[in-house]
């Protein structure tokens, strides 16, 4: 009796193939699959297939899938598989075919180790599989340390460590684009930069296409495992926030000897809170603050350099630290003015995360408080000609339902480019009651050309000109004046426009970065700044 049919795939977790038998061509064919002469199973040849309806083989229910019992197969050896018809031995066509061993780690491999370990056993035997697996990890890593494509290239010029909670994401908030521009900057200035988030995960492409080597998981179980294994390899550590700087700092002194150490305080944390524990009447927070105080003074007294983008800040810093010692480094933003005439655009934007809790209380400020205000101020008593656009990802359902019921207020969510809500509107508006450091939402705002209405916590440490400084204002009524006279007064929204752009230009330019840098790093060539002034602490030259 004749067997037509076929193997067409044999992997060691399975056979597939089709047979018919030209006597019973209606009939299943019973299967017999062999290893190494081995019966290991049977089967049916009943499964259906378009395939085989399409080339004639009559209802197409021929196809047979075959998986092989865990242990059939040695992974070590060479073996023969061959499909059978039961009863006379008639070979499957494409049968037998052979499997070589398994040698590499591939799909395979894989498969097969996971069964394996996926075998029921004891306490003890669990304890041997996990030590062994653990120490074949450990060689694989100590053989990366010395494997030019993973360890760190051998370059002749000085390294940098760059360390943070995470991988910066362009765009994401102002942390990330301070890190940015900071680290391009040591690149210009001569350094090979390496970087390590705490949580040693992420997409780092973006980073190493700008020649960054980033130091993560698998490779790097922690930050710590990356200075302990590359021990008096860096001239520089640049610690940011006091995430890192607080846990790493003393470690960065064991391990790196001779490297400068600087700590980016991003903003002090210990001033945000405090702030928010006075707005809120929280006694706990108070407490929290003062432990966070102490830990980022202490910190700062343990670096070379401290940096921070608030002039305010470098006040208080200063009061504790040789002054010297401080640094004001902004971070590059680039002049994007609109191109949208200011007759096309109507109303404000309030730009802000709201996973970040100040954020979340200045949007009620706004909703609550500033909007009213306004409506008193325009005829008829209503701000709905004047629309609000609030952007942010992660509103709260509060912040939410206070904004659908408020006219004029339109919830945009998250905007991947700010540039077209900056097109969109006249002004924008910062009411934030607590906060630290140098606020992103007004740097990006001034430099689109639309000038930014602002609590003076919202323009703390800018050092605002005339007539930014107009600008500021303390009460919701007089927020509110402001943002009418800039709506509603096109030479002033002219003149407040140019006056960002031209701010942006000069203060937050590559070039000041790099002199802040290189004055941080006690380059050779710095810049001297501040010079006559009463305060020496040193920032960036224009």
């Amino acid at each position: 009796m004749a067997l037509r049919g076929h193997v067409d795939r044999l992997s060691r977790r399975q056979v597939i193939g089709w047979a018919r038998d030209t006597a019973a061509p209606d009939s299943p064919v019973a299967l017999v699959v062999v290893v190494d002469g081995r019966a290991v199973g049977r089967c049916l040849a009943e499964q259906p297939r378009d395939d085989l309806v399409a080339a004639g083989e009559g209802h197409g229910r021929h196809g047979f899938t075959f998986a092989f019992p865990h242990g059939t197969l040695p992974a070590l050896a060479c073996c023969t598989v061959s499909v059978r018809r039961e009863g006379d031995g008639a070979a499957v066509p494409g049968s037998p075919l052979t499997l070589d061993p398994i040698t590499r780690f591939d799909a395979d491999l894989r498969e097969w180790l996971s069964l394996v370990l996926a075998d029921p056993v004891d306490a003890l035997e669990r304890g041997r599989r996990l030590a062994f697996l653990l120490e074949q990890a450990q060689h694989l890593r100590r053989a990366a340390a010395e494997d030019p494509g993973l360890a760190l290239d051998p370059v002749a010029r000085p390294r940098a460590l760059v360390i943070d909670t995470t991988l910066p994401v362009t765009a994401r908030d102002a942390g990330s684009n301070a890190i940015l521009s900071h680290l391009r900057s040591l690149q210009r200035l001569g350094y090979a930069v390496t970087f390590a988030p705490l949580d040693m995960v992420g997409d780092a492409a973006a980073l190493e296409a700008e020649g960054v080597r980033c130091c993560l998981s698998p490779w790097y179980a922690t930050v710590e495992e990356v200075l302990r294994r590359h021990e008096g390899a860096f001239a520089v550590v640049y610690l940011h926030r006091i995430e890192t700087a607080g846990r790493y700092a003393q470690l960065v002194r064991d391990t790196q000897r001779g490297a400068r150490l600087i700590y980016s305080v991003a903003d002090l944390h210990h001033l945000r809170t405090a702030r928010q524990a006075a707005v809120e009447g929280r006694a706990d927070l108070a407490a929290y603050a003062e432990h966070v105080r102490l830990l980022e003074l202490c910190t700062a007294q343990m670096s070379d350099a401290v940096i921070t983008h608030s002039t305010h800040e470098a006040e208080i810093l200063a009061g504790h630290i040789p002054s010297e010692r401080v640094h004001i480094v902004p971070w590059a933003v680039a002049p994007r003015p609109t191109a949208v005439p200011f007759a096309a655009r109507r109303g404000m934007a309030f730009v802000g995360g709201f996973g970040h809790q100040p954020n979340v209380d200045a949007a009620l400020v706004l909703i609550e408080s500033v909007m009213p205000a306004l409506a008193a101020l325009r005829p008829g008593g209503s701000a709905a000609e004047l629309p609000c656009l609030l952007a942010g990802s992660g509103m709260p359902e509060r912040v939410a339902a206070l904004a659908a019921a408020r006219p004029g207020v339109e919830i945009l969510g998250r905007v991947p480019d700010l540039a077209a809500l900056f097109d969109r509107v006249r002004l924008s508006v910062a009411p934030l009651a607590y906060g630290a450091g140098v606020k992103g939402k007004v740097l990006d705002s001034l430099a689109a050309g639309i000038p930014c209405v602002c609590t003076p916590v919202a323009a703390e440490g800018l050092d605002l000109p005339e007539p930014l400084a107009r600008l500021v204002a303390d009460t919701p009524t007089a927020l509110a004046q402001a943002i009418l006279s800039l709506h509603e007064d096109e030479g002033l929204n002219r003149t407040c426009a140019a006056a960002g752009l031209a701010y942006i230009a000069a203060m937050n330019s590559a070039r000041r970065v790099d002199a802040g840098m290189r004055a941080a790093l006690d380059l050779p060539n710095a810049e001297p700044t501040n010079a006559g002034s009463e305060t020496s602490y040193r920032v960036a030259a224009a």
